[in-house]
Order: structure tokens, then sequence, then C-alpha cells
């Protein structure tokens, strides 16, 4: 054949159903069994009418976001056998954000690549948050910074509250209507944040920035309660050391009775609840209006006594 003749000559064209069905035969071939796979979950949907549930699992490789996607579907079968699993493990929760290991069959079908998820591994998730957490604390205590907040002095008076949570939240109705309440008349200003899923660590970072300049008397970090997988941000070095670098003391109301975070290690002082902690600011607040008006009674007492014995 000439060279000519040889530039003419028609290239393989595939039919695209006939590409999907290579592909999809290459897949299978490549992976005949289930597979476990471990990745950062994102954008974690509720099961929708069929019972089935969708979400990405990520690898981060950079801060500009994930570098590699995998696309999981849990469906309702698989979905009620996990939750059977996960009853076992009250302190975990799938949520955005968190590493997880799951089980499942790798298939191509809708021109992409997903898996479908049979299993998962909580002990996996949970292992991995202890000791995330414990090597936060060590590089927090290596600068010194486990202490920075107890040393501050904390006002008499803290009539100036910052509150960073999430507003609208059965937290932030807790610790508004404590102070509110109170009769008191403290001034409390908002810095909204997430408490939970992806950056909400970062959010929170940001929201006590805003607070930096608010000429604060103390600041209040709270949330309600959930499980260890719900509180995964509390547990997050920048924002231990945003707490730990706020010039006023931040006070933590996170809502876990048996465990504790990072937060909670490094706040000037820690609460089981946000009505707790926004009652220790009540409390020490009353206290102090209590020693004054007691200060002035005396005074008065004693002014009368030198009049009566003057006249």
């Amino acid at each position: 054949m000439s060279q000519q003749a040889a530039l003419f000559e028609p290239e393989q064209t595939l039919g695209v159903g006939e590409l999907v069905a290579r592909v999809t035969k290459v897949v299978a071939a490549a992976f005949p069994t289930e597979v476990w796979v471990r990745g950062e979950v994102h954008g974690l949907k509720r099961p929708n009418a069929s019972g089935h549930v969708y979400f990405e699992l990520c690898e981060r490789n950079s801060r500009r976001g994930p570098t590699s996607t995998l696309n999981i579907a849990l469906f309702r079968l698989e979905h009620q056998r996990v939750q059977r699993t996960l009853a076992d493990y009250p302190d975990f929760r799938l949520a955005d954000g968190l590493e997880v290991r799951v089980k499942g069959r790798i298939q191509f079908a809708y021109g992409r690549v997903s898996l479908v998820m049979s299993a998962i591994d909580p002990v996996h998730t949970l292992g991995q948050l202890a000791a995330d957490r414990q090597r936060v604390l060590r590089a927090l205590a290596a600068d010194g910074l486990l202490e920075t907040q107890r040393a501050l002095p904390m006002p008499v008076v803290p009539l100036r509250v910052g509150l960073v949570t999430s507003v609208g939240s059965a937290a932030y109705e807790d610790a508004v209507q404590e102070l509110t309440t109170s009769g008191i008349g403290f001034d409390v200003r908002v810095a909204d944040a997430r408490v939970q899923g992806t950056n909400a660590d970062l959010s929170m970072v940001r929201a006590l920035s805003v607070l930096k300049s608010q000429r604060c008397d103390v600041v209040l970090l709270v949330r309600g309660g959930g499980s260890r997988t719900d509180l995964v941000a509390f547990d997050s070095e920048r924002l231990a050391r945003a707490v730990a670098s706020m010039p006023v003391p931040v006070l933590a109301g996170v809502g876990h009775e048996i465990d504790s975070s990072v937060v909670d290690e490094v706040a000037h002082a820690s609460f089981k609840t946000p009505t707790a902690c926004a009652a220790a600011v009540v409390e020490r607040t009353r206290g102090a209006l209590g020693r004054a008006e007691t200060a002035w009674t005396a005074v008065a007492s004693a002014a009368r006594a030198d009049l009566a014995a003057a006249g």
C-alpha cells in the first residue's frame, strides 16, 4: 500500500455503545470483587424518596480542594445494613469532612466510574480522629498554647459578650436566652459560623477574627450536642490556635457529656452545654454586682451612723 493510500485509510470508529461496553468490561475485569477505599466524605445527601444515599469520596493533596473524587452510591438495602452496623457505634455519624473507609463494587455506568457501597468501617474513622486529636494536642503543647488562654484574667464584670455559633440553632437560642433572661443587660455581639461539616473550623476562625475588633470582655464558642464525628471541627488545629490567640477569655460550650475536644483543652474554660457556658458568665457578673451592692450598702450604713453620731 502506498503512503498516499495509507493517509486515506479510515481509522476504526467505535459506536458509543460499543465503547461503553468495552470500558465496562475493562473495569469489571480490573475489579472482579469488592474493594475497600478510604477518603473524605463530600456532598453527602439525605436519603431520597427511594431510600438511596449519594455522596463523593475525595482525596485532598492540596489546599485548593480535592485532587481525586469518586462517586459513591449507597442503595436502600445496603443503607439499612450500614445503619445497623453504625447502631453499635453511637459516636459515629456519616458526615461531610470525615475520613472514612468504605467497601463496595466498582462499576462504570452512566459515563462515570463509581463505587456501589455495601459496608463501612467506623473503627477506622474513630481511630483516625483520636490519633489526629493527640497529634494536635502535642503540637499545641510544644508551642505552649494549652495554657495561653487560662493565663488571661477573667473580667470581673464581663458585660460585652461575644458569641460564636450558628445563628438560629438551638445552641444560639439557649445561650442568648440565658443571657437575656438574667435581667443584667449584657451587650451580646454575635458572629455567625458553621459548626459542623466541611470547613466549619475555618468558618469559626473567621468569626473569632471578627470579634477580635469588637472589644468583647469574653467570647462564648458554643454548639449543641452531637456524636464524636459531628464535633470533628472542634478538634481542628487551626481553630485551636485561633482560640489560643484571642486577647480575651474564650469559654467553650460544646454539647457532649463524655469526650472532650481540642477546643475544650485550649479554651479558658469549658462547659458541657451552651446554657452552662452562658450561665457561668451570668453567675460571675451577678456575683460582682452583688458584691458591689453589698459594699454600697455598707458605705451607706457607715455614713448614716457617722451622721447620727455627729448630730
